[in-house]
């Protein structure tokens, strides 16, 4: 299970009125270090996987307006949450609604900045000799956390792409962290993946694939649409079956 999609839920009490759930927490304007401020203007919006938008998110206080509050149908089922604003790329999650009354942790939801990933992709350009991407592609970013040592191992030599509902397949940018801290491309730094990227996606379906080095897999799947770009941040491997 990936850890970007889960949340803290808080069960309401049995006598909670029949309506609407309410899901709510604060959502950060760019991706969560020491000092980064809350999202106060932009948008968080629920869509079903197909894209039909199912909920519009609000800032029901208005002396706090970095805590978005999202009123839910009740269905269980995997939905994509964006969320944007006028610095931020639409940043796309993939989750599942809460049943009851829910609250998200800090840092669980955010938008990232374009100022913030851009140079990135940049200096990749740089690094690959290939052109950065048009600003109109879809792009996807993911940081991995390995939360054992197996884990670590089996994200050496991992592979990662993204295909499109025809079979085309689009390489994705694989980066290890060296001894001084840095990003390097593993094809030029062996060691296990730190970071994964690609750009000049095309809109439509889109499917993650991650197999790691001892077997296991993950697959995740969007809906993407212009500009967007699909997050994968604090990206797991599932547990050794």
């Amino acid at each position: 299970m990936m850890l970007f999609i889960l949340t803290l839920l808080a069960c309401a009490p049995p006598d909670t009125p029949a309506g609407p759930l309410i899901w709510q927490g604060p959502i950060y304007e760019d991706i969560p270090t020491d000092g980064t401020a809350g999202l106060a203007s932009g948008f968080v919006r629920v869509s079903t996987t197909d894209g039909n938008v199912i909920a519009e998110g609000t800032q029901p206080d208005p002396e706090r307006p970095t805590t978005w509050r999202i009123s839910l149908p009740g269905t269980p089922e995997e939905v994509e949450v964006r969320i944007g604003g006028p610095d931020q790329l639409t940043t796309v999650w993939r989750t599942t609604l809460p049943t009851s009354r829910s609250y998200w942790f800090a840092g669980t939801f955010f938008a990232v900045k374009a100022s913030t990933l851009i140079p990135l992709w940049d200096s990749l350009a740089e690094l690959t000799g290939e052109e950065a991407a048009p600003e109109e592609g879809v792009a996807l970013y993911g940081d991995v956390l390995a939360l054992t040592d197996d884990d670590a191992l089996a994200w050496t030599d991992a592979e990662v792409m993204v295909q499109d509902p025809s079979g085309g397949v689009y390489p994705v940018t694989t980066l290890t962290t060296t001894a001084t801290g840095a990003l390097d491309l593993t094809t030029s730094t062996p060691g296990p993946v730190s970071v994964f990227t690609a750009t000049g996606l095309p809109s439509g379906p889109l499917r993650l694939i991650v197999d790691a080095s001892d077997g296991r897999s993950v697959v995740v799947d969007y809906t993407a649409e212009p500009g967007e770009l699909l997050s994968a941040f604090s990206f797991t491997l599932p547990e050794d079956s």
